[in-house]
């Protein structure tokens, strides 16, 4: 059975997660390019960003007369229907997609996910770089960066390089080989792909695949009944990721039942303001009291 593919990358206008203003998509079938779409796209926030300017160079005046998402939408979601999605950045990229999703009122659609910048960190675990440039240029791809078509092609050329020097014909195969779990998304429901930075855990990691916590990355804080490191090895022995801060990739936010109230509902906290926000944005986050993380160790799928 053939597998297809999608990759893409997106480019955001300002601020505003649900400001896609470019996209790129390159569809791969066995490993080979079967077709490409970009379109630059009309978000509704028209506001300048000079941070986010100097990186894609598209300013909202030439915007005013491009499609909205909906237009491009109803000729692009074929490309994520029942497929693997791959971007170098999929948690990034995913979440601006589900805000522009959630503000037009479009159900999510069934995919699985991976990232290029996850497997890069697995079987190139002793490089220094890992961005999608020092990636094209160590298989010996040349591109030109931060356009949103020019990276989906760069990913694509990596994800094919890095599937052939792991001598697998599937992306589901290279999954399988490091324990890797898909990200998921569907209807009223999303699970990311573990973050590039916990990826190294995964080499020396016992899999425990029917674990609930299985790939779920974890943070600690407040008061907590034992050590983050005994806590952490609880989370390690069952395939769980303990992360030292609260990033876009992170599931479970655990908070210490002394003074939980407090440090939940304060302000004060640095990695719970952090949380609050990302989750805001519409990151698949939970904040939970450490009782309720140490039920969750024996729970499964």
């Amino acid at each position: 059975m053939k597998e297809h593919i999608t990759i893409f990358d997106i480019e955001v206008l300002n601020q505003d997660p649900a400001s896609i203003c470019s996209i790129g998509i390159v569809e791969l079938v066995d490993k080979k390019i079967v077709s490409t779409y970009y379109s630059l796209i009309k978000p509704r926030n028209l506001s300048f960003d000079a941070g986010r300017y100097k990186i894609h160079k598209i300013r909202p005046q030439t915007l005013y007369k491009e499609k909205n998402f909906k237009q491009v939408w109803n000729e692009i979601k074929h490309y994520f229907e029942d497929t693997i999605v791959v971007s170098h950045d999929i948690q990034g990229d995913m979440m601006n997609l589900r805000a522009t999703l959630k503000q037009e009122h479009i159900p999510y659609p069934h995919l699985y996910m991976s990232c290029t910048n996850v497997l890069a960190h697995l079987i190139y675990p002793h490089i220094q770089k890992y961005n999608i440039k020092e990636l094209s240029n160590m298989i010996g791809y040349s591109f030109k960066a931060h356009q949103a078509m020019g990276d989906a092609l760069a990913c694509a050329h990596v994800l094919v390089a890095m599937m052939k020097q792991q001598d697998v014909d599937t992306l589901q195969q290279m999954h399988q080989h490091f324990h890797l779990d898909f990200g998921e998304m569907k209807e009223n429901y999303y699970r990311n792909i573990i973050s590039p930075e916990s990826a190294h855990q995964l080499l020396d990691m016992v899999a425990r695949e029917d674990a609930l916590l299985y790939h779920q990355d974890v943070c600690f804080t407040g008061k907590l009944s034992m050590p983050k490191e005994v806590l952490a090895q609880k989370a390690k022995e069952v395939s769980a990721l303990p992360m030292h801060s609260v990033s876009t990739q992170t599931n479970y936010l655990v908070i210490g039942d002394e003074g939980y109230k407090y440090v939940r509902f304060g302000r004060k906290n640095k990695k719970v303001m952090k949380a609050l926000k990302l989750m805001r944005q519409g990151q698949d986050l939970h904040i939970i009291r450490e009782m309720e993380f140490l039920k969750l160790l024996e729970a499964k799928k």
